[in-house]
């Protein structure tokens, strides 16, 4: 059995046997001091060295899920940044506007050569899919106050700033509903232990399994210090709890906010801008400092710009600044120049730098953390903008699948059992059923003219579809079809001339309607 002891413990073990050596050899304990220096000193990867530079690099033992009182400390700082610093406020909701926007909308994905049906079949499987989602979204919230598409918002806005979201899936009774399907957002705080963990079974809230699968989740009831205790999964494997998180480490059972690795960062930016703020106030308000050579009482008329005068008719020590304010020294007091020469010429190569740290370490580039786009190019703003859709779309991806997706097949059993969603053998072919995308908000262009015509060349070269591009733009493709299906007879009736491309140099040029 293998004993985990640290440091301290470790050292005075040494210092133990090395007394007891030098007392039986000298020399034996000379050598096994060398050797250990050597051991200290010598390393095949010079980071895990305990001397030089890293004698001062002390590190905890680095435990899978954080503890119970480091979680809550990072959560509670990582609120207070959203909600004081605006930089981070931005940063988040950035993030959420670009993942989840307006909010995610489904598009069934059945295909018709898996279940082995008619084309036209899938369709009519896909219109009924779709129509389901729909009507659910309207009263998805289980306090009849939020859309599906608000729940997703703040289900990932809770991810950013907690580290996790946790989502009950419910029922409701009233009669009005659709659906009776319904879901309730719970804050992370309330996931946790009565108590004392139980070693092995129980950790944070979360009981475990011989596998190490959660079973049970305990939350602790609002305003109340009883607990309710909720079964991970139903008797037919359906998730009772949604809890969602991303893992970074094998076995991690409770999640990490967003911005725990620059939490610090945050707050030094915080406080250096705080004190260039009260330095340039100090700057404006103080107008002159002179020194008066007059008796008490032709002193006390200068009261009235904020000097107090005692009664020896000496001035008082200053204590609060004003905008232009006169300063009247004794006779006997020395006059020290004020010149705070506030802000530095380091001030903005700082914030720059740290607002770059934070930007790397979350992912995202400079200008989408600062909005600012005032210092770069065509190409740097699209390699930008392109870097930061690449984390947008990774966020985007992972939050369907563990949000979304679930919700859809709860919602789409439903129906089944409602007989609103007409297929045929459900729970065999569930998964195809429920398959299907979830389309966000459009990514928008940097140059229109040639981002078209890269797309166009796209899908007639076999590299893209029209759907693949209508998704990228928010847009359900059938949508765009039927639209254009509806609008190119007007346009004809109109006498509007529809503009064509030239198969020889691509340029345009205006094609009389055909009238057949």
């Amino acid at each position: 059995m293998l004993f985990d002891i640290n440091e301290k413990t470790l050292k005075k073990f040494n210092n133990l046997v090395d007394k007891v050596v030098l007392a039986f050899s000298p020399k034996w304990a000379l050598e096994r001091k060398a050797y250990r220096h050597a051991f200290n000193t010598y390393r095949d990867f010079a980071g895990s060295s305990r001397t030089g530079n890293h004698s001062d690099w002390i590190v905890g033992n680095g435990n899978i899920t954080p503890t119970t009182w480091e979680l809550k400390e990072l959560r509670n700082r990582s609120r207070d940044i959203n909600r004081n610093e605006p930089i981070g406020a931005g940063i988040t909701d950035t993030l959420n506007v670009n993942v989840v926007g307006s909010g995610l909308r489904f598009q069934s994905k059945i295909r018709a050569e898996v279940l082995g049906i008619s084309e036209s079949k899938a369709e009519e499987y896909r219109n009924q899919a779709e129509t389901a989602i729909t009507e659910f979204s309207k009263h998805a919230d289980s306090a009849n106050i939020l859309t599906f598409e608000e729940i997703q918002w703040l289900a990932f806005r809770k991810i950013i700033e907690d580290g996790e979201i946790i989502a009950l899936p419910g029922w409701a009774t009233e009669p009005w509903r659709s659906y009776n399907r319904v879901l309730e957002l719970v804050e992370a705080d309330r996931l946790e232990s009565k108590g004392m963990d139980i070693a092995g079974s129980l950790e944070q809230g979360i009981e475990l399994g011989s596998r190490g699968q959660p079973i049970r989740y305990h939350f602790k009831k609002p305003n109340s210090q009883e607990f309710e205790i909720i079964d991970a999964r139903d008797s037919y494997g359906r998730p009772k709890v949604l809890h969602i998180f991303p893992t970074k480490r094998p076995g991690q059972l409770r999640g990490i906010p967003f911005f725990a690795p620059v939490i610090s960062y945050f707050r030094n930016l915080a406080r250096y801008l705080d004190a260039e703020v009260v330095a340039a106030r100090v700057t404006a308000c103080l107008a002159l400092i002179f020194t008066k050579k007059t008796n008490p009482n032709i002193a006390a008329q200068y009261n009235s710009f904020g000097t107090e005068v005692s009664d020896n008719g000496k001035t008082s020590k200053l204590q609060e600044f004003k905008p232009g304010m006169v300063h009247y020294a004794a006779e006997d007091e020395e006059v020290v120049p004020f010149d705070p020469n506030r802000p530095g010429i380091t001030f903005q190569p700082f914030v720059e730098t740290s607002l770059r740290m934070i930007g790397a370490a979350l992912g995202l580039p400079y200008e989408l953390v600062l909005k600012d786009f005032s210092k770069t190019n065509y190409s740097s703003a699209r390699a930008a903008l392109l870097e930061g859709r690449r984390m947008f779309s990774f966020w985007r991806t992972w939050f369907v699948q563990k949000f979304n997706q679930p919700v859809s097949e709860f919602v789409l059993e439903e129906a089944f059992l409602k007989d609103l969603f007409n297929v045929r053998d459900f729970y065999t072919y569930r998964s195809e059923y429920c398959r299907g995308i979830w389309l966000g908000n459009g990514w928008g262009w940097v140059d229109p003219v040639k981002e078209v015509e890269a797309s166009r060349l796209a899908i007639d070269s076999g590299l893209s579809t029209l759907a693949e591009e209508n998704a990228a733009q928010g847009r359900d493709w059938q949508e765009t079809l039927a639209q254009r299906k509806r609008e190119r007879p007007l346009e004809l009736e109109a006498g509007i001339l529809p503009s064509e491309k030239t198969e020889s140099a691509g340029e345009t040029k205006n094609v009389e309607p055909d009238t057949k």
